[in-house]
């Protein structure tokens, strides 16, 4: 739709009157007519009553006339915005990732912001999936790092890897190329999060799925004080490596794959699009997924990456 045509509907219904319109605008008053002539046939109703004293607006024209606003009002937004972008981004963006998460990226992320959009500060919040779900419900937040996202209603997301999961047992306990099949994790006590945790929703839904069963011995809501029982020998987690690269490199904990990779989480970058994007939080968007990119294919992050990395 031109639109042409609607600022000239706009305008013809404020003066009511075409030949007023049309000088308004500047333009003949032939062409206005006929501009409106194919807006009514675009719509499929008469948005005018015309007579020999001007016009008057329909009801289907009352109608149209508040989303032909509206919608203009949009455009000279987003044009406002565009232009807006080859001045420095500048503001500030506030992105929450999960605890795994954030241990794998924030560090990179705070340092890309500094050197590469010096303007745009970046407040970085660690959450479980649960606050950071609904705070982008809220608006509280531009952006949500979130696993397995199930129905967003409202929210926006981008698909960014696929993560495998690890059997996480003390140190020693697994070497190598250890694989423990799916049957086989009944026979380990897993310290997880509680029932509505998003890991444990997910070790939920994948048991029902695949077929297997797996044994509670705790419920801890807290990836480093689990992974520190874990540690002690006081059982097992099911958790993805970056949640423990650095005890696992340290040798204090040890991974061992599951069904040969048969358990993975989706990793989704979200938005509530009723919130504004802002430059900053679209430079803290582009610089995140960069980041991610790049971990990938130096090989310091076995996940397989989604379109939006690719």
């Amino acid at each position: 739709m031109d639109t042409r045509y609607l600022r000239s509907f706009l305008r013809t219904a404020d003066l009511r009157s075409i030949s007023r319109a049309a000088e308004s605008l500047g333009i003949a008053q032939p062409s206005l007519s006929q501009q409106l002539l194919r807006l009514e046939d675009e719509v499929g109703f008469r948005l005018f009553n015309r007579s020999a004293r001007g016009v008057t607006i329909t009801e289907a024209g009352r109608i149209f006339q508040e989303h032909a606003r509206h919608i203009l009002r949009g455009i000279d937004q987003a044009l406002e915005d565009v232009q807006e972008v080859n001045a420095a981004a500048s503001g500030q963006a506030i992105i929450a990732l999960p605890y795994s998460v954030n241990r794998l990226i924030g560090v990179q992320l705070v340092e890309a912001v500094i050197d590469h959009a010096p303007t745009t500060s970046v407040r970085l919040v660690e959450a479980n999936t649960g606050q950071i779900r609904g705070w982008l419900d809220e608006g509280k937040i531009d952006l949500g790092v979130l696993y397995d996202l199930g129905p967003i209603r409202h929210l926006s997301a981008r698909a960014l890897v696929r993560e495998e999961m690890h059997l996480i047992g003390p140190a020693g306990r697994f070497a190598g190329e250890a694989d423990v099949a799916l049957a086989e994790l009944r026979d380990f006590p897993l310290i997880t999060a509680g029932p509505q945790h998003g890991l444990r929703r997910f070790l939920d839904q994948e048991a029902l799925r695949l077929g297997f069963a797996y044994r509670v011995a705790q419920e801890i809501d807290a990836v480093a004080t689990a992974a520190a029982l874990v540690g002690k020998g006081r059982g097992f987690a099911v958790l993805s490596r970056p949640a423990v690269a650095g005890e696992l490199a340290a040798g204090r904990l040890s991974a061992a794959r599951i069904g040969g990779g048969a358990l993975k989480r989706t990793l989704s970058l979200v938005r509530n699009p009723m919130k504004v994007v802002t430059h900053a939080s679209a430079r803290i968007e582009d610089l995140t997924i960069k980041i991610m990119a790049g971990l990938i294919a130096k090989g310091e992050w076995q996940a397989e990456p989604e379109a939006a990395l690719r």
